[in-house]
């Protein structure tokens, strides 16, 4: 058998009642961080701990090259040869939220005509598996490979991406991957981002005004469908004030409080354009309340000038638009506000053209002009590669041959491990108009979807071999 022949025929070889079955068990494994279990060789706990052993029955069951990195990643391979192509997936996932929510048991695969359902089955268990079931068919049919195929697995790309730092600060680099852990066409700029906190520390005061924010505190939950802020008001006004959110708040008595309730779709981050923002909400009320309390006041103020009607980060100076990878934006979000702190979370994400150090400078800036203080949490380095390098011509080629559509580049906020290679980007599995309600209850798969990806993937890994 040809490679030629194998990479047209390759998906008729693929046993999908058999890939059914061991996904089942990988999604069987809840294996969501745990750092209640955390030991040796399991940095992450038991259940991501799990996973991994599961995945490295898997690799010696089918004779493939397996290697456990003390419990932050492993890599599965197979072939020869000085140069290697890398595969990045990851096998931690969020977790399920509030069961009620789901149509089927979140962590048992359950099957629905084309649909498979189950938390992990698209971010990332499916493809996941799928990777190493091309390499279980290449060791079966002994396809010739000039490169080694590489699919490195990690176990924090939920969190903190522990996983691959130090998967490569003891391994090199592939010369060249991809992640199947976006959309196609072809992901080839994922914008940076900084998680950061601003802090505030307010005086005690005596003077609560005729109107006073007591406490306000944000819930958001990535696996539910809505962020909600709630404030507690107190003073003469604080009623009055209130009712001034009637048309998109709840408002109740909690003993000599009055309490609002202020709710927004929940959306991703990297997207704060698509929904309205309870903050937002917040600000356009109180910036027109007369008699708050000077805290209260410097609150609003803040946000205010900091924050509110500034989805681009405008209001921070930090706001730039690149031709190929869009615009900036900016999110809040969490806010937890006393009379004496205020603690407030936000996300800013940003394209080629914008240096990390000039954002850092502006943000000192704005530290000492507004008298807070702001922390870096976690900063993702930007990931862009150009159309014209020879991996996304290669990328082109086996998505027109699968799909007969162009294939398009187009760029992200969000994080895939593509923004840990140095020559890689994010490379499907999804196709446009698929749904897959990741993060959220109801995660689901298309099997129609997942062959194509297949079939593509077997394409470019065979064409990298030339």
């Amino acid at each position: 058998m040809t490679e030629r022949i194998f990479s047209r025929d390759f998906i008729k070889y693929f046993d999908i009642d058999e890939f059914i079955n061991d996904l089942a068990g990988l999604i069987a494994i809840p294996s969501v961080r745990d750092m209640t279990t955390r030991k040796d060789n399991a940095p992450f706990g038991q259940p991501i701990r799990d996973a991994f052993d599961y995945l490295i029955q898997f690799a010696e069951r089918e004779g493939l090259d397996v290697r456990d990195h003390q419990g932050y990643a492993l890599d599965i391979s197979i072939g020869e040869g000085e140069k290697e192509i890398g595969i990045l997936h990851h096998v931690d996932v969020v977790a399920a939220g509030n069961s009620s929510l789901w149509k089927t048991p979140p962590f048992e695969l359950r099957q629905q005509r084309d649909l498979l359902f189950g938390r992990g089955v698209t971010d990332n268990k499916g493809p996941l598996l799928a990777s190493l079931y091309i390499l279980k068919l290449f060791k079966q049919f002994q396809v010739p490979l000039t490169h080694r195929v590489r699919v490195i697995i990690g176990g924090a790309e939920e969190t903190t991406w522990e996983c691959v730092e130090h998967y490569f600060n003891h391994n090199p680099q592939p010369d060249l991957g991809f992640s199947p852990d976006g959309d196609f066409p072809i992901v080839n700029g994922e914008k940076g981002i900084l998680y950061a906190e601003l802090l505030r520390e307010f005086p005690a005061q005596s003077d609560s005004g005729s109107c006073q924010i007591v406490q306000m505190n944000s819930q958001r939950d990535r696996t539910s469908t809505c962020y909600q802020l709630e404030i507690l008001l107190s003073g003469q006004q604080a009623e009055q004030v209130a009712h001034r959110f009637v048309s998109v708040a709840e408002i109740s008595k909690q003993k000599e409080l009055v309490r609002v309730v202020l709710t927004t779709p929940w959306e991703k981050s990297r997207n704060p354009h698509r929904v309205p923002n309870c903050m937002d909400a917040f600000v356009a009320v109180m910036r027109e309340v007369d008699g708050l309390d000077e805290n209260s006041q410097q609150l609003v103020d803040l946000l205010d000038r900091c924050f509110a009607d500034s989805i681009d980060g405008k209001k921070l100076g930090l706001a730039h638009l690149d031709e190929e990878m869009g615009s900036t934006s900016c999110c809040v979000s969490a806010i937890n506000f006393s009379q004496c702190k205020l603690t407030l979370d936000f996300d800013f994400r940003f394209p080629k053209g914008l240096d990390l150090n000039d954002i850092r400078t502006q943000l000192q800036c704005l530290s000492q002009k507004h008298g807070v203080s702001i922390k870096e949490q976690q900063y993702l380095p930007l990931s862009y590669l150009s159309p014209e390098s020879d991996l996304i011509q290669a990328m082109g080629k086996a998505y027109f041959d699968v799909t007969g559509m162009e294939a398009q580049c187009f760029s992200k906020g969000a994080a895939s491990y593509a923004r840990a290679l140095t020559n890689g980007v994010a490379f499907g599995p999804t196709f446009p108009g698929d749904v897959t309600h990741v993060h959220e209850s109801n995660e689901q798969l298309s099997l129609e979807s997942l062959r194509k990806a297949i079939t593509i993937y077997v394409k470019i890994l065979i064409s990298l071999q030339e």
